[in-house]
């Protein structure tokens, strides 16, 4: 596969998700699909799988979030992260389909980069095993307008930062600040997975920008946008993470893409303006 395959319908798991929905944008824009199947919830792939009859490749994003939060359901994370994602490989095999798959920097000790190292090696498995065609993007720290935020979400970095510093509370901060992150727009992960999807060699794309940023500088950006007085306050370090390290993409398989995702603090400050509380975002 490489940039002269032709595919005609993809099916998105987990295609209504923060990630979902800009894949979903992201495929329409580029033109080369003819039908896009959407699989919503990260249940669903551990039962009928008939919605994806007649794709010729999937993007599989269906899967449990979160870092500290999975630790109180460490099971049902694994039978999603990993007995999913190998319903998936095997689906695609059985149907000639070919397979994107999102993974993420091996960093953390959480059970989520667990599930996630899991699946990339699955994934990896059934394409020498199988011949079954593959590739992935490695997201980065994804942000962007519409990242769910609240009880029963994950908390994510923007969000958390942003609706904490609207409401007048201080930025709260696990461990000194000084661990460094790469922010990646969602826009540019969606893109990376369309792109990804023309390539089945067990190829690895970053979906990063090259660029970090320590968690203190996004604290103090998200003070200065939202004009708070409240400040930052430092709390213990979250199981599954760790204080020190720096995530930022290399650079894998951007000489493949000829593109790479940019940094920009234009499209940080949209985002934190997002979570206003003034806007509707039902």
């Amino acid at each position: 596969m490489g940039k002269g395959t032709t595919l005609k319908t993809l099916a998105i798991t987990g295609g209504n998700g923060f990630i979902g929905k800009a894949t979903q944008e992201a495929a329409k824009a580029s033109g080369h699909w003819d039908h896009i199947k959407v699989l919503d919830r990260p249940n669903s792939i551990m039962f009928d799988l008939t919605p994806l009859k007649g794709a010729d490749h999937v993007i599989h994003l269906a899967g449990m979030l979160g870092t500290s939060e999975l630790f109180q359901d460490p099971y049902h994370a694994i039978d999603i992260n990993i007995k999913g994602t190998l319903r998936i490989l095997e689906w695609c095999v059985n149907n000639g389909a070919s397979y994107t798959g999102i993974t993420m920097p091996p960093v953390f000790p959480s059970i989520y980069t667990a599930t996630k190292v899991a699946a990339d090696r699955l994934a990896s498995a059934w394409h020498y095993a199988y011949d079954l065609p593959v590739s992935k993007v490695r997201a980065f720290n994804a942000y962007g307008a519409g990242q769910k935020h609240g009880i029963m979400h994950p908390q994510k970095i923007l969000p958390t930062f942003a609706t904490e510093a609207w409401a007048g509370r201080p930025i709260p901060i696990w461990g000194n600040g000084e661990q460094m992150v790469d922010l990646v727009h969602v826009d540019d992960i969606g893109r990376a997975l369309t792109k990804a999807a023309f390539y089945g060699g067990d190829q690895t794309f970053d979906a990063g920008t090259g660029r970090a940023i320590t968690v203190n500088e996004l604290a103090e950006y998200v003070l200065d946008v939202t004009e708070s007085k409240a400040g930052k306050k430092y709390l213990p370090m979250r199981k599954g993470e760790l204080p020190g390290i720096k995530i930022c993409a290399e650079g894998e398989g951007w000489n493949l893409l000829d593109w790479k995702p940019e940094f920009t603090w234009t499209k940080i400050q949209e985002a934190i303006v997002w979570y206003k509380p003034v806007n509707d975002h039902e």
